[in-house]
């Protein structure tokens, strides 16, 4: 009997595994098996709360096959977007049954000819949710953003934008303000 690790997809892999199983919901093999229940179970987040060792779709990922085969693949959605010696689509038994597992999980799915295979994630070597973060945190003024450094707690700021406020409560509108404000009603 197939084991399964606890499965985390960003929205974007659930789609797709979704559009997937509409495209798929004719067949009934292991497959079809694997894909309902990883459907089912999955731990489901947002693109930008995804840890960098979790498999995403082109995710560049390194495991080893019944403890003795390593192979690093590309993980990709389908045939038609695979070079074959580098990429693993989601549309066969071993690239789905590797999405979403965390580095260092292993599971165990059912052989189309027959059996069982175990699958060992042993790592994520990249993934493109970690690396958008890494690139937005390295850009410039990134940091005052991620740490609410902004003045007001706004989000954007524009300093030198602002009008000067009149000198005394009483003074009207300055000059260059054409605004009438409430007297105009």
């Amino acid at each position: 009997m197939p084991k399964l690790a606890h499965c985390f997809l960003s929205t974007k892999d659930f789609t797709a595994l979704e559009a997937l199983l509409e495209h798929e919901a004719y067949r009934e093999d292991a497959f079809l098996r694997l894909l309902r229940d990883k459907l089912a179970t999955a731990t489901v987040m947002l693109q930008e709360d995804m840890g960098p060792d979790i498999a995403t779709l082109d995710s560049r990922i390194d495991y080893v096959i019944d403890g003795r085969q390593s192979d690093s693949r590309i993980l990709v959605l389908g045939r038609e977007n695979a070079l074959s010696r580098f990429a693993l689509p989601i549309t066969t038994l071993r690239g789905l049954a590797l999405l979403g597992l965390l580095a260092g999980d292993t599971v165990t799915v059912a052989r189309p000819e027959g059996g069982v295979e175990e699958l060992y994630l042993e790592r994520v070597a990249f993934q493109p949710e970690a690396d958008r973060k890494e690139r937005l945190r390295d850009r410039p003024g990134a940091r005052a953003e991620q740490n609410g450094a902004l003045a007001g707690g706004s989000v954007i700021a524009f300093p030198g934008w602002r009008k000067p406020a009149p000198a005394a409560a009483g003074d009207g509108p300055s000059p260059d303000d054409d605004d009438p404000g409430p007297r105009a009603a």
